[in-house]
């Protein structure tokens, strides 16, 4: 097995090395909310959301909302008080952006704008409220979003005790995850949720998160919603693992993460991949460069994952656990390239990364997987304004759009987007 492996790899490294070229060019989004700009978020069909830092230095920091296809396009959102910032930090396709703005009191508060309004005032999604034993929480924080504009993240007390909630799209009232009508129970239940999808089971949707369990253990678990409230199922263990984590969820209910096997010579980590909540996950086996997890599915199943190369660094690959080895495609960096980082897929396939080359510019480029026509490809995009630095930092679900930070000429950062291909 692990001879073929090598061999396959070895493959693959000459199957899918692809040319690197300029894929469509990149579009300023503007400068109409501030001098130094950064596109954090963008949807299927173009709409962006970012930051931008005004010129004055006792100014607070502007997020706005922009057409990719509208070239200086921002509209400033609206802060929650007029005196403190506000930050916006993902847009789903339905529009509704989140964020967080401060309060009155500078008290930082998780906050969702609607696109088609920006200049309506920012809704807050408030807190848990009081119970007969227990007191009111103070503020939240969102930890990721789904395409529908339903929110996960903590509803945080006075003593900084986390409760996993989720706020429905367009709605600021807070739903426990874990729930109980007795007393404190589910309160404070010291989980990491890492992403939410988009399929509705009763109205809500499915939550991936990482709990504390026995001896300090991390459990990974999925929350589906029955007819009254959310059941939490615990992931199952790798066979010969001793703990694994999950990082993300798609809309066919599969689940990706990565296991930990402590008293193996090789595979340290290894991406594992759950196609039900209570199947035992599909793992990762590398005879090369092995040690890896797995950061993201998207809706067709297939995978991106980061390995550990001969060198120490990270690289990256794709996988279609159904494919077994044969789902496997290595993506290699550009030519030029010394450093890379992918950091998203989309549904289509292709991935998001950033290359920095021997004299330290980073660069966005979008890798395209191989396919039975043609080989893959690193379609990077060339700085604009006279700069020679830019990053990606967003692409769309659907891989139509990316978005990202261009330095120009003059140093300054330019809040940029593009359609892709």
């Amino acid at each position: 097995m692990n001879k073929y492996l090598i061999s396959f790899v070895s493959c693959l490294l000459v199957g899918a090395f692809g040319l690197s070229v300029n894929a469509a060019g990149y579009i300023d989004l503007g400068h109409a909310t501030g001098e130094q700009c950064k596109t954090e978020s963008v949807t299927n069909n173009g709409i962006a959301v970012g930051n931008c830092s005004p010129a004055s230095t006792s100014a607070n920091n502007v997020p706005f909302v922009a057409n990719v296809n509208t070239p200086n396009s921002q509209a400033r959102l609206e802060p929650l008080d007029p005196h403190q910032p506000c930050v916006a930090r993902a847009i789903s396709n339905d529009g509704w952006i989140g964020g967080s703005c401060n309060d009155a009191n500078s008290v930082d508060q998780a906050v969702i704008w609607n696109a088609a309004t920006p200049g309506a005032a920012p809704t807050v999604l408030t807190p848990l409220p009081s119970t007969l034993l227990r007191a009111a929480d103070v503020r939240t924080m969102i930890t990721a979003f789904n395409q529908r504009g339903d929110m996960i993240g903590w509803s945080i007390s006075n003593n900084d005790e986390r409760s996993t909630v989720v706020w429905l799209a367009g709605t600021g009232t807070p739903v426990r995850v874990f729930s109980s009508l007795l007393g404190l129970l589910g309160y404070n239940d010291k989980c990491i949720p890492t992403d939410v999808n988009t399929t509705l089971a009763n109205g809500y949707p499915s939550i991936a998160l990482n709990c504390p369990g026995a001896n300090g253990i991390t459990v990974p678990r999925i929350a589906q919603r029955n007819a009254s409230a959310y059941a939490v199922t615990s992931l199952p263990i790798a066979s010969g693992a001793n703990r694994c984590t999950v990082s993300g969820i798609n809309n066919l209910m599969q689940s990706v993460g990565d296991c930990e096997y402590p008293q193996a010579d090789i595979n340290l980590n290894r991406t594992a991949v759950w196609n039900t909540p209570t199947a035992a996950p599909l793992t990762l086996t590398l005879a090369v460069d092995s040690k890896n997890a797995g950061l993201a599915i998207n809706n067709t199943g297939v995978v991106l994952a980061a390995r550990q190369d001969a060198t120490g660094r990270a690289s990256y690959l794709t996988w279609l656990p159904t494919l077994g080895v044969f789902g496997i495609q290595l993506i290699v960096p550009p030519t030029w390239a010394v450093w890379v980082q992918a950091f998203s897929i989309a549904d289509n396939g292709i991935v998001a990364l950033n290359s920095t080359d021997s004299d330290q510019y980073n660069t966005g480029c979008i890798w395209t997987p191989a396919t039975s026509g043609s080989p893959a490809t690193n379609n990077c995009l060339a700085s604009i304004g006279g700069g020679k630095k830019n990053q990606l930092t967003t692409l769309s679900q659907n891989g139509g759009y990316a978005g990202g930070v261009n330095v120009n000429g003059a140093q300054d950062l330019d809040a940029v987007a593009t359609p892709l291909p």
